[in-house]
Parts: structure tokens; sequence; C-alpha cells
């Protein structure tokens, strides 16, 4: 991976540790350190960054995206 990707996905992994207020689990560390295109980098910063999402929200979304990744 070169760093544009290194640094989106560590920016993502980050965020969502602090929404979750919790560790990602194995699976979805991987999921979401997976290397994207910049605009799906950004749709994904877009929706874990907004303040009206809840925790429960967030926790969703990652569930749904780790679901989809199977």
């Amino acid at each position: 991976m070169d760093e544009f990707h290194i640094n989106f996905t560590n920016i993502i992994v980050d965020k969502l540790k602090v929404k979750l207020e919790r560790e990602l689990t194995s699976k979805e560390y991987i999921v979401f350190s997976q290397p994207r295109s910049g605009i799906a980098y950004e749709m994904i910063l877009d929706f874990i960054s907004d303040e009206d999402k809840t925790k429960n929200d967030i926790e969703k979304y990652v569930n749904n995206v780790v679901n989809e990744s199977n």
C-alpha cells in the first residue's frame, strides 16, 4: 500500500476507535484497512465524522460494512 492509502486507513481506524469508544475487532480492522478509492475514503470519513451520528449509528454502519465484505 502506498502512503495515500496508509494515511487514509489510519485516519479511518483511529476515528472509528474514538467514535465507538473501543478497539476494533480483528475483522473490523482488516475490512477498514483495505485500500479504496479516494472518494470511498471520503464517504467513510464523512459518515463516521458526522456529529449527528450516534455511537449506535456508527456501530450499525461498521457491522454492515463488515457483513458486506464477506
